[in-house]
């Protein structure tokens, strides 16, 4: 089975960090943060980070600009401003970065998303991207500092999250699915996290 893991970068010390990717013998880190650059950890500034990798002998690109979670184009936004994750999905840019993590996989590089958040929950890395790598059958792993999540107990953890907000299969309503829940759960962790091209806050 094809395989990704993904990373947040947060304020790990730059050894500490390259550590844990070595732990699960990752030879590629895919930057997906919109704007590649961190007021609070200056060390994961895109330039710095690159030559920092590449003496761990660690492949450091770029992607942020296909896979990132910042979009102020209104045909892509939900209409409080906030970014509309299914909508991403099916643009080009979106789809021409998964056919690059794809084919990076197929070559044999063991890959790891990176963004800026430790928790992968809070980020896009899990929401937008991992959610659309899952479905084509791509196994996702998160990297915790002590573990690794799977993107499957992630969507326990939605379910159980909104569990108050999501329809429940009862006598009334028997077509309510497991499938149609996780999928209602992840539109709102969307609602949640993504980022508001009015307020321009929200996630990276």
């Amino acid at each position: 089975m094809k395989q990704l893991y993904t990373v947040g970068h947060s304020v790990y010390e730059p050894q500490d960090f390259v550590s844990l990717l070595k732990k699960y013998n990752i030879n590629t880190i895919v930057d997906v943060r919109s704007t590649p650059y961190s007021k609070f950890a200056s060390q994961y500034n895109r330039e710095i980070l690159k030559h920092y990798l590449k003496k761990n002998k660690i492949c450091y690109i770029f992607m942020g600009d296909l896979l990132g979670a910042r979009y102020e184009d209104r045909s892509l936004l939900f209409d409080d401003g906030k970014v509309n994750f299914k909508k991403v999905q099916e643009i080009k840019s979106f789809q021409d970065g998964i056919t690059r993590l794809d084919k990076g996989i197929i070559k044999g590089y063991n890959i790891s998303l990176m963004c800026s958040e430790k928790e992968a929950f809070d980020c896009h890395r899990f929401g937008l991207i991992s959610e659309f790598l899952n479905k084509i059958g791509i196994n996702i792993k998160h990297i915790y500092p002590d573990k690794v999540v799977s993107q499957e107990e992630l969507e326990q953890l939605l379910l159980k999250k909104y569990s108050k907000k999501l329809p429940q299969a009862n006598l009334f309503n028997p077509d309510i699915t497991d499938e149609l829940r996780i999928k209602l759960a992840y539109e709102l962790r969307n609602r949640d996290i993504a980022y508001n091209a009015i307020t321009k806050e929200g996630d990276e």
